[in-house]
């Protein structure tokens, strides 16, 4: 469903008029507001998209490249800050790491994720000088990867990391008009965005009109729950058993990368 189509009206915008019982032709400040309504009920979606585990289940279909990216690594550092990607999109969840096992390696090998619970999650977020090697394992810490044990060489795109990052949001306009931008989620659940949009908007400017607030309330609720069996569905995931590693000790700092 695009974001406005005012031919057959039949687009979000759309859909939000009629759900709120505006008169279809929304312009200026008002439709603004409804964009940005629209673009606050996708970021209200997001932790229920990005929720199930650390598997690689959603990226906007509006990108045109792959949720992966390589960061260089090097010889004595164990912490990489990965903020965003190359489109300058936040990344939200780090789902894995693959690195290089030597300097002259061409061929990337996966890494075992160390949970907080771990036995060595201490030594590789604050290592110990003599724990060097080719990494084996990783920790992710807010948007930060230590890897473990702390990498004795240099390897240019050495790290491979693979991600969940923010969606495309809508350009906010004050024109009505056939706009073909569709939202990054599959097509059943468009029209998500604009119940969610439509319900905020209510319960702000007519909170009295409850019985048209808890419907679309019920709606939004079917919704969602839809959203989740089909994530489920589409994107299964097996159950993985890991390793119990040794604890030791600690020490270290945290640098900031780009994607290359």
């Amino acid at each position: 469903m695009q974001l406005s189509n005012t031919t057959s009206q039949s687009g979000l915008v759309q859909r939000v008029e009629r759900y709120t019982r505006r008169v279809y032709g929304s312009q200026g400040d008002e439709l603004r507001e409804i964009i940005n309504d629209l673009n606050e009920a996708f970021a209200d979606l997001m932790p229920l998209i990005l929720q199930f585990n650390d598997q690689m289940r959603w990226d906007d279909t509006n990108h045109t490249d792959a949720p992966i990216g390589t960061v260089n690594i090097v010889s004595g550092q164990e912490d990489y800050k990965i903020t965003e990607d190359d489109n300058s999109l936040d990344i939200l969840n780090i789902t894995g790491v693959r690195i290089l096992p030597n300097a002259t390696s061409t061929t990337y090998v996966e890494l075992e994720r160390i949970t907080p619970d771990h036995p060595w999650f201490k030594n590789a977020v604050a290592p110990i000088a003599s724990e060097t090697g080719t990494p084996s394992h990783f920790v992710e810490l807010g948007n930060t990867i230590y890897l473990y044990p702390q990498p004795n060489y240099n390897a240019t795109n050495g790290l491979q990391v693979f991600f969940q990052r923010q969606q495309q949001y809508f350009t906010v306009t004050g024109i009505s008009g056939n706009h073909t931008t569709e939202p990054g989620i599959p097509l059943p659940f468009h029209e998500l965005l604009a119940l969610k949009a439509a319900h905020k908007w209510l319960i702000v400017n007519k909170s009295d009109d409850t019985t048209l607030i808890s419907s679309l309330n019920g709606m939004i609720s079917e919704k969602e729950k839809k959203l989740r069996d089909f994530i489920h569905a589409r994107h299964p995931s097996r159950a993985r058993m890991t390793p119990r590693l040794e604890d030791n000790g600690m020490n270290g700092g945290t640098r900031s990368f780009t994607f290359h």
